[in-house]
This record gives structure tokens, C-alpha cells and sequence, in this order.
């Protein structure tokens, strides 16, 4: 099956024909693993280093702070294709999305490395035990606080988390089929006077399903691990896609002034109200359109 949009996307990326058009692919991949690699060495520095009482004492925070720093990284690189692209059409003409793309993409492909990790045992990283009692019970479930123990407990948390990982994929698989590679990938960011006001239904739902579908996957994550990092780690992801929002929106309403301004006030970017359930699950289910 074609991809809606490739064919425009591939139009104002002329520097990758064909089959070539998979190095930003396999860049994207690339960079996701290395900042997921990057975030367990992170984790698990002080049990590497076990003589070095400070790393013992920052220990429970530093798989925090290693999210901070690549969610920090992803969205700077996201940014970048839309506070540079004046900068960049003044450079390069017609060839700046070609140019900005793959930093784009790129940081688009890192953010999920902060949401694996949100489903990552902290505790149970090799090489061994964590050094620092909080970062053990930072990881742990906080069902049995509930008095919610063993198998139930990892019932709940699977049925859960599975649920949250089917809708949070689901969201993104119809938000590409129904709006095409090309809006996915902000072609019309450098080349809005071939764009088409989208109207589809579920814009008067949410503002940003595809942002809206990757936060569901981190709210899955809470559900996977329940524990303190996992709430932490969703929270961070929210708050990358809630700061990229700003950036993306700002150019929304220079584009289209009040009228967007406006729009804004009424639907919500990131969640469903419960009276639009129905039509929600019908962008869900192309069969049901």
C-alpha cells in the first residue's frame, strides 16, 4: 500500500531517490538507540562506579535527569525546523526542508527512547543491584501500596499498560493514514502556499492526535511500571510535547491569525473529552468512517 503524501514529501526532498530516502530512516533509528543506550548508561553509572560516594547520593535522580537531557535534546531538534526555516529559505531556497529535515526527523525518532524508558526497570539493570535504596523503591510498583500484591498486581499493570499501547499506536497509525506523510512531516512548514486546510473530524476533537497518540504511549508506561519513575518519565514526555506545542502553534496563528487563536480556546491539544468518545473511536477504526 502507498503512503498518502510520499509522493510530496519525496517531491521537496529530491536529494533522496528512491530506496535512499531509508538513510533518514536508519539515521532516525540510529539516534533513538544510541539516546536509549545513553539513558541506561545514565541509570547506571553509580553501580559502574560504586566507589564514587557522590554518584551513590545522585543516584535515584539520575535516570530524571537523563531524560531531561534527551527529551532537552529531541525537542531542540524538532524546534529547529521552525525557528531556522526563515533562516534557512533565505540560505537555501526551495531546498531548506531538504536541508532540516533529517534533524527534524531525527529528533522526532529520539523521543521514544524517553518513553522505553519509561517502561524500563530501573532496579533491574544490569550490573547489578542499585546502590541507593531510594532508586530501588522509586522503581517498584506502588500497587502494594493499595494492598494490591503479586499476580494481581502484574495483571492490572499488563492489561492496562497493553490497552494504552493499542490506543496510543492505534491514534498514530490513523493520524498517518488519514493526514499523509507529507503533514507528518511538516512539509507545508516551508511550503504553505500548497497546503490544504485540514477538516477532518478529528480536529474538533483534539488539536494534536499524533503528539496526543505518543503521550498515550507514555501513560502506558505508568501503567507498565507504576512506579515513581514512570509517572516522572510520562510527565517529561508531556511536557516535550506541551513545549513543542508553543513553538508549532505560534506559527499557526501567524498563519492564520484569530480564527486559530480562537480554535485553540475550544479543543483541547492533547486529550478526548468523554462526550467525544464515540467519534474518537471511529478515527480509530477507518471501517467505522
Amino acid at each position: 500500500m502507498k503512503l498518502k503524501g510520499i509522493d510530496k514529501f519525496r517531491e521537496k526532498t529530491p536529494g533522496y531517490p528512491g530506496n535512499k530516502v531509508a538513510l533518514l530512516l536508519l539515521r532516525g533509528f540510529v539516534a533513538a538507540i544510541l539516546a536509549y543506550l545513553f539513558l541506561i548508561l545514565f541509570d547506571i553509572l553509580p553501580r559502574l562506579l560504586p566507589g564514587i560516594y557522590f554518584l551513590f547520593l545522585l543516584e535515584p535522580i539520575l535516570p530524571v535527569v537523563g531524560s531531561f537531557i534527551i527529551g532537552t535534546i529531541a525537542i531542540r531538534m524538532v524546534a529547529s525546523m521552525w525557528t531556522r526555516r526563515e533562516q534557512m529559505k533565505a540560505e537555501y531556497g526551495n531546498l531548506a526542508y531538504q536541508k532540516m529535515i533529517p534533524k527534524g526527523f531525527t529528533g522526532v525518532m529520539i523521543i521514544p527512547s524517553v518513553i522505553l524508558h519509561a517502561f524500563t526497570s530501573i532496579r533491574s539493570l544490569p550490573p547489578g543491584s542499585p546502590v541507593n535504596d531510594l532508586t530501588t523503591q522509586f522503581s517498584q510498583s506502588l500497587l502494594p501500596l493499595l494492598g494490591i500484591t503479586g499476580q494481581v498486581d502484574i495483571w492490572i499493570r499488563l492489561i492496562f499498560s497493553a490497552f494504552f499501547v493499542i490506543v496510543g499506536l492505534l491514534v498514530i497509525r490513523s493520524s498517518v493514514l488519514t493526514f499523509g506523510i507529507d503533514y507528518m512531516t511538516v512539509v507545508y512548514l516551508y511550503f504553505p502556499e500548497e497546503s490544504e486546510v485540514q477538516e477532518h473530524e478529528i480536529y474538533s476533537i483534539v488539536r494534536h492526535p499524533v503528539y496526543m497518540g505518543a503521550v498515550i504511549l507514555g501513560g502506558a508506561a505508568v501503567f507498565f511500571r507504576c512506579s515513581v519513575y514512570s509517572i516522572i518519565f510520562c510527565l517529561i514526555v508531556y511536557l516535550i510535547f506541551k513545549i513543542h506545542i508553543r513553538t508549532e502553534e505560534g506559527e499557526l496563528i501567524e498563519r492564520f491569525g484569530n480564527g486559530y487563536a480562537e480554535y485553540r480556546k475550544k479543543v483541547p491539544a492533547l486529550y478526548v473529552h468523554p462526550r467525544n468518545l464515540k467519534s474518537f473511536i471511529k478515527f480509530l477504526n477507518p471501517k467505522l468512517r
